[in-house]
C-alpha cells in the first residue's frame, strides 16, 4: 500500500515516510507524515499499525482474501518507536 492508497483508505493526506533498520516489520508498522485529515492541515507524525489477513483468517471467514487490510490503528508520535530518532524536528 503506498502513500496515496493509505490516504485514501483514510481520508488523510500523507508526504513521507520514516523509514530505520530498527524497524523488523515495516509493511505492518509505518511511521508517516500526515499532513492533512478530514481536510483539515495538519503536521503530524504518526505510526499505522496494520494487518494483513492470511490464508487462516480467510478459511476462518474473517478476511474475503490474502492481503486484505483487517485492522488498521493510527497514533500520533513525535519519536520513532523503533530507533528513536526526533521526528517533529524532521517535519
Amino acid at each position: 500500500m503506498d502513500l496515496v492508497e493509505l490516504g485514501e483508505a483514510s481520508d488523510s493526506e500523507y508526504d513521507r515516510e520514516h523509514t530505520c533498520v530498527e524497524n523488523e516489520f515495516p509493511k505492518f508498522d509505518r511511521i508517516i507524515h500526515c499532513v492533512k485529515a478530514n481536510d483539515e492541515p495538519l503536521n503530524i507524525w504518526q505510526i499505522h499499525g496494520i494487518h494483513y489477513a492470511v490464508e487462516e483468517e480467510v478459511k476462518l471467514g474473517e478476511a474475503d482474501y490474502v492481503g486484505q487490510v483487517t485492522y488498521h490503528s493510527v497514533i500520533s508520535i513525535n519519536y520513532c518507536p523503533f530507533c528513536g530518532a526526533n521526528l517533529v524536528n524532521d517535519a
